[in-house]
């Protein structure tokens, strides 16, 4: 079920009991739907109005920083880091979630943002292991925390501790 909003009260149920869903920010990167955990978003902003500078040296999937309100925020370009083509023709359409990982925080470069997604916790299935870019590596470095069913949609959690870790190597 896709909800709307992020609004006060999300996930109360019946009687202010609060349900045993998770709620997933859905957002789209290419053709593929993903989720990140809804309270690790300080704020999502339109990219268009902020002017990316690239960063020397930098891993392939930073595309640079900006200066959002005094603060320099590096860029992860989601659409880099998944393998997916920039389409130049959608790029007026991107939008930046300001994510908080670790105690830093980054932007995450998006297509575009879907809202809110409630997932019961039971449906999360853990993410195949030949989705990890090593399938040695420790779960904590995975990109993806699992996977689950969105009415007729397959949606790959994020794990930004992984990805972000993965793109400092």
């Amino acid at each position: 079920m896709v909800s709307e909003g992020y609004g006060e009260g999300a996930g109360e149920g019946r009687g202010g009991k609060v349900d045993d869903d998770l709620k997933l920010a859905g957002f789209v990167v290419g053709h593929g739907l993903y989720g990140i955990d809804i309270m690790r978003i300080k704020e999502v902003i339109q990219a268009k109005p902020y002017r990316i500078r690239p960063v020397p040296q930098a891993p392939p999937i930073v595309e640079g920083v900006i200066q959002l309100r005094g603060v320099v925020i590096p860029v992860i370009d989601l659409r880099r880091r998944f393998g997916v083509a920039v389409d130049p023709a959608l790029e007026h359409l991107n939008k930046l979630i300001i994510v908080s990982v670790s105690g830093r925080i980054a932007g995450l470069k998006v297509d575009r943002v879907v809202g809110e997604l409630r997932v019961p916790s039971r449906s999360l299935r853990p993410a195949p292991s030949m989705l990890r870019g090593d399938v040695d590596a420790d779960l904590s470095d995975d990109i993806f925390s699992g996977v689950c069913r969105v009415d007729d949609d397959m949606v790959f959690v994020v794990n930004l501790d992984g990805l972000l870790k993965v793109t400092r190597r």
